[in-house]
């Protein structure tokens, strides 16, 4: 067995071997405590895994085919036995391919066929049989029960736990300790610790000291992803599905029934999804949220039992639940508390963007995209008041509301015009996905013209901050300028956009590269952010957070309007050389998945068609994105399959067959309208 040296807090270490009052106390008396501790804590873990390991068996997959044809040799993994009739939990790593077979390997050394009989994809679960005949089998318990016959809890937080399992043909025991980190991860399914695991964990069990089952290890991996679960090997982080969880479901995987994640149809309003606030901006139509009654501008109080406050608290507790379930929700209309119920969905049709073609601040107009639906109804200067007689509270809500508008349905707006006069207007919107031309953005340049030509003396900032690598140098026009400027009332300047533009990661100069775009950021008013990444050779999500940080500070830095921030691969620009267009595509991998990675802190994302798509978590489930995604495509040439997968999850892909630094500038520009 292979045991790694594990820390626990002093309070549990007295626990474990008996309270010791001392005041004072030799070093040696010290030394003689630790060693009596460790040998106490070897001998608990030993014990455990001797009663749990006649439960764990090794798994083999034979046969696996990869996309390519070829047979893939997969690493070998672990399962429990929990019945005597021959049922096994494993993970879904035995089932992430078609294969020639499956062989469960007892501790005994016994070797057995199983069949798959059915799946949680929700927690990457996947349940298998085998035939034992004779062989008298060792279930684990999924609800461990106390000396008092009492269901047992959750350890607190930092309890020591150890995770087991079985390794190649001898089926040697593993073991690996750690404490128990978090609970309520990846949407509220999963239990962290920091145990560190490799595959042949994965559907092994994790247990607490006293031998009770805390959860089953999954392949999964965090928001950010990677390219593989197992290059979180050895990282300190391991997820487990938390055994009373599974005890829930385990009759309908015994039935043979595949377990989804349940869909809802709903969106919180604001930007922040920790920040307090729990009203829906928009209710998606023909969704469980809508058959259940539920409006925008509803306010959520408890969702399945659960007090929500804010955003993030709605998405855990709504994690927990399947397709098929139901939830009671009970919401705050009109100042009057009120309970639905609405059934989780599977799938929800899929979201197709909208939008009306305007630009706001503080609730009134501040201009309108030539030959857009909003062109000729409304006028610069409207005060927005209500949608579809719902009052519209904040920008972000409205954004969020017209963006999940149902197509070619007519939305009314209640309108304040000039002499204080309110209007009722009706707009069909119009989507955003499709060609870019449609926008016919240069007639919006053109409009822009007088505020975009001020007189601004740009500079260039370096970025720097603690604890990130990465360089990065900001091109953009001083706060200061800004807020004189925008003071004159008959000539205002027009906010400040932001690109984002993630280098090939051979090049290193960036003060040669800003000279590239100076000119052009300037004339259209979108101050530019280059960053290099850490590695010459390549760019790594686990940048992603670095990047996002970073782009915090150039908001900041550059007074840009949040709305019109976006992230973009140098690969989107025509005429590059084959060298050059290989050396972009990391960069331009890198751009999609920072894009996909972070929570609307960019409205758009443009890359070349040829982008390898990065191996970050995509949850059909997540809420949703107001992130429009540019792609460069020779004409007639089909787009990748991932431009599908993109708009299925409400991400609008529009597109454009020459693209230079103007162009892209000019769609910067448009980041704002909704």
């Amino acid at each position: 067995m292979i045991y790694r040296k594990v820390l626990l807090s002093l309070t549990f270490a007295c626990a474990l071997l008996g309270h010791v009052a001392i005041d004072r106390v030799t070093a040696q008396d010290t030394y003689s405590e630790s060693q009596r501790y460790q040998r106490a804590v070897s001998e608990r873990v030993r014990s455990v895994a001797d009663e749990a390991l006649p439960s764990v068996v090794g798994i083999e997959v034979i046969g696996a085919l990869q996309s390519d044809g070829e047979v893939r040799q997969d690493a070998p993994t672990s399962g429990l036995v929990i019945d005597r009739e021959g049922y096994v939990l494993a993970s879904s790593w035995v089932t992430r391919g078609a294969s020639a077979s499956i062989i469960v390997t007892l501790g005994t050394g016994e070797r057995f066929p199983a069949r798959v009989v059915a799946e949680d994809e929700h927690r990457e679960l996947t349940l298998l049989k085998i035939d034992p005949k004779d062989t008298e089998l060792q279930p684990i318990s999924l609800e461990p029960l106390d000396a008092s016959g009492n269901a047992t809890s959750m350890p607190p937080i930092g309890a020591t736990l150890l995770a087991i399992a079985r390794y190649g043909e001898s089926n040697v025991p593993m073991i690996s300790t750690g404490v128990l980190s978090a609970v309520d991860r990846l949407d509220g399914t999963a239990v962290q610790s920091d145990v560190r695991i490799s595959p042949v964990f994965y559907g092994g069990p994790l247990l607490d000291l006293r031998g009770h089952l805390i959860g089953v290890l999954i392949p999964a991996v965090g928001e950010n992803g990677a390219e593989d679960p197992t290059e979180w090997y050895d990282s300190g982080i391991a997820f487990a599905i938390p055994a009373d969880v599974i005890a829930e479901k385990l009759e309908r995987l015994r039935n043979g029934e595949t377990i989804r994640s349940g869909l809802l149809g709903l969106v919180v309003g604001g930007s922040d999804p920790y920040a307090p606030g729990t009203n829906l901006a928009a209710v998606r139509k023909r969704s469980p949220a809508d058959k259940a009654g539920l409006q925008a501008g509803d306010k959520l109080l408890k969702v399945g039992g659960r007090v929500v406050r804010r955003r993030q608290e709605v998405k855990l507790a709504l994690g927990r639940f399947d397709s098929g379930e139901e939830v009671t929700i009970e919401y705050e209309r009109d100042g009057k508390s009120q309970t639905t119920v609405a059934t989780l969905a599977e799938t929800i049709e899929p979201l197709r963007p909208q939008y009306i073609g305007i630009t706001s601040d503080g609730g009134r107009i501040t201009s309108i995209l030539p030959q857009s639906p909003a062109d000729g109804v409304l006028k610069v200067g409207d005060k927005l008041n209500s949608l579809d007689d719902t009052p519209i509270e904040d920008e972000s809500a409205l954004r969020q509301r017209l963006w999940s508008a149902d197509p070619a349905t007519p939305i009314r707006l209640a309108i304040e015009r000039e002499s204080d006069t309110t209007l009722s207007k009706e707009i069909t919107p119009a989507s955003w996905a499709g060609p870019l031309d449609q926008l016919h953005l240069d007639e919006m340049m053109q409009k822009e013209a007088d505020s975009l030509a001020k007189e601004e003396t740009w500079t260039s900032t370096t970025l720097r901050l603690p604890d990130i690598v990465n360089e990065a140098l900001l091109w953009h026009p001083p706060l200061e300028t800004d807020a004189e400027v925008n003071t004159d009332e008959e000539t205002p300047v027009a906010p400040t956009a932001l690109a984002i533009c993630l280098l090939p990661p051979s090049q290193r100069d960036l003060e040669e590269e800003i000279k590239r775009w100076k000119n052009v950021a300037r004339q259209t008013r979108v101050a530019i952010c280059l960053i290099a990444s850490e590695d010459e050779e390549r760019w790594q999500l686990s940048e992603i957070d670095a990047v996002s940080k970073l782009t915090t500070a150039a908001i900041k830095r550059s007074g840009a309007d949040p709305h019109a921030v976006s992230v973009i691969g140098v690969g989107v620009l025509s005429g590059q050389t084959a060298e050059q267009t290989k050396a972009s595509g990391p960069g331009d991998s890198m751009a999609l998945a920072v894009s996909l990675s972070t929570d609307n802190l960019y409205s758009g994302v443009a890359i070349p068609a040829n982008t390898k798509p990065p191996a970050v978590r995509l949850r059909r489930d997540a809420p949703m994105r107001l992130l429009r995604v540019l792609v460069s495509s020779p004409p007639n040439d089909e787009l990748p399959s991932w431009t599908e997968t993109l708009g299925r999850l409400g991400c609008p892909v529009q597109t454009t067959g020459d693209m230079d630094r103007e162009g892209l500038m000019n769609w910067c520009r448009s980041l704002p309208i909704y």
